[in-house]
């Protein structure tokens, strides 16, 4: 709760922003080195998807210093997704405000339709959506740049969705150079019950004293995303190599799809695979053959921007 002792200028507002925010999938993902942090360096391909959680941020009163009052409500998720200072979205409404010295009562109410621990980054872009919306109710003005500097201290993949489209990230993530949009093509998400957690992920590979280098020829990319996908695309994920071997449904769906599919691989650090066919293809029979009891199987296109403001 808020200390009256350091608010002043308080001011009744009641003014709601929609946002959808959409899921990513990596088309490639190598593994540096890992840092003296404990982060690890990568290179990594990453493609936003039409797949989206939507949220509703209302500012109901707005006032100068002290901590922001923020409530936060959650449909869907399976439970698995908190409605508390826990949640990513309530830790982005936070930091928006000690970051620009506002302050105010914010709601946020978040309708989840991204599995979550799947590599799809759906809590990323969740707050990520929620500065896009407090930059607009705080009427700060802040550009994507100063947007994605502030995402940064929230996770790696924050920064990547306050633009999305198709983009290059360097570092653990955060270095983002921007490609030629991928537009076409069918991206066939398929994710078992079970959730992998990021850093169990990252603790079990075992870089040791191994450097990889650095694959993703930005000059080679460019032309290979213009007619993307094609089998003659170089993207790998190299958290399969952890991953798989320990989980054995996993292993076959993503098998089965680098059979089926030009482009298939592991979703980022995550429990989802992605194949991706090409734009007209009849995938009737195939998305048949990959339903099973309690498997996530979502057809999707590519999204060219990052979280959007759907009501203002």
């Amino acid at each position: 709760m808020n200390d009256v002792g350091f608010t002043r200028g308080r001011k009744e507002i009641g003014r709601t922003v929609g946002v959808r925010a959409p899921a990513k999938v990596n088309l490639h993902l190598e593994v540096l080195r890992q840092r003296h942090d404990g982060f690890h360096e990568i290179e990594t391909i990453l493609q936003a998807v039409s797949l989206f959680d939507e949220l509703r941020v209302t500012l109901i009163e707005q006032y100068q210093g002290g901590e922001p009052d923020i409530a936060m409500s959650v449909d869907g998720g399976d439970g698995k997704v908190p409605a508390d200072e826990t949640n990513l979205c309530w830790k982005a409404a936070r930091k928006f405000c000690l970051d620009t010295r506002l302050s105010g009562r914010i709601q946020i109410h978040l309708e989840k339709h991204i599995p979550t621990a799947a590599g799809l980054g759906g809590g990323s872009s969740d707050a990520a959506a929620v500065l896009v919306a407090c930059n607009r109710l705080f009427r700060t003005n802040l550009d994507p740049g100063e947007l994605e500097i502030m995402g940064a201290g929230l996770g790696s993949d924050v920064p990547f969705f306050i633009r999305g489209g198709t983009a290059i990230g360097r570092g653990t993530g955060t270095d983002l150079s921007p490609l030629p949009a991928v537009r076409t093509g069918q991206f066939l998400i398929v994710k078992p019950a079970f959730d992998l957690k990021t850093p169990e992920v990252y603790g079990n590979l075992k870089m040791g004293l191994t450097v990889n280098s650095a694959k993703a020829n930005i000059r080679v990319i460019r032309p290979l995303l213009v007619r993307f996908p094609q089998k003659s695309w170089p993207g790998f994920n190299r958290l399969e190599d952890v991953v798989l071997p320990s989980q054995p449904l996993l292993q076959r769906l993503v098998l089965e799809l680098k059979q089926l599919a030009p482009v298939a691989m592991l979703c980022g650090s995550g429990s989802a695979a992605v194949g991706i066919f090409t734009e007209g293809y009849d995938l009737t029979e195939i998305v048949e053959e990959f339903k099973e009891p309690g498997l996530f199987l979502k057809v999707v296109g590519p999204h060219a921007a990052g979280v959007e403001i759907t009501d203002d």
